[in-house]
């Protein structure tokens, strides 16, 4: 092999992995942004967590200086309970 075939070759494989590379990061940055249906989906998804976890959830709100009210409210708009 000459160096003129190895030179050829080393620069062709460094713009296959630049380009790879590019096409990886692309796609990676596309599905981060995702679409409005992804954002739907996160949305349910720590709806459906902090409604699970309803009880840590309310604990760590009044560790942290919410107030009954505030509490209240939340569990209204995320359980659907009324405290009547």
């Amino acid at each position: 092999m000459s160096t003129s075939a190895a030179l050829s070759l080393l620069v062709l494989v460094t713009v296959l992995i630049c380009v790879a590379g590019i096409v990886v990061i692309g796609r990676a940055r596309r599905g981060a942004h995702g679409t409005g249906g992804d954002d739907l989906a996160s949305r349910d998804g720590t709806h459906r967590l902090l409604t699970e976890n309803w009880a840590l959830v309310e604990k760590t709100a009044r560790e942290t200086g919410m107030s009954e009210d505030e509490i209240a409210r939340v569990r209204t708009n995320l359980l659907g309970l009324d405290e009547g």
